[in-house]
């Protein structure tokens, strides 16, 4: 089994990191909030948005191969 590692795929990974953190930090509470998130649900949050970015980005990294296939087909087809 081989794997490997393509520029999607640490785009993707960074892409995720990035808005788990920016969406952590995003939901702190404020000095002067009343009520405010406990630091398990940011983190249920952060989490989520992390993997939205990670669902997202790998069905157009899949997209984007697929059309590359698509086209290699068609010029080997002539």
């Amino acid at each position: 089994m081989y794997v490997t590692f393509d520029l999607i795929t640490a785009l993707v990974v960074t892409g995720a990191c990035t808005a788990g953190v920016l969406v952590y930090r995003r939901t702190a509470p404020s000095e002067s909030a009343t009520t405010a998130l406990s630091r398990g649900e940011r983190l249920a949050v952060a989490l989520g948005a992390a993997a939205t970015v990670i669902v997202i980005g790998s069905y157009l990294g899949s997209g984007f191969r697929g059309i590359e296939h698509g086209v290699r087909s068609m010029v080997s087809a002539r």
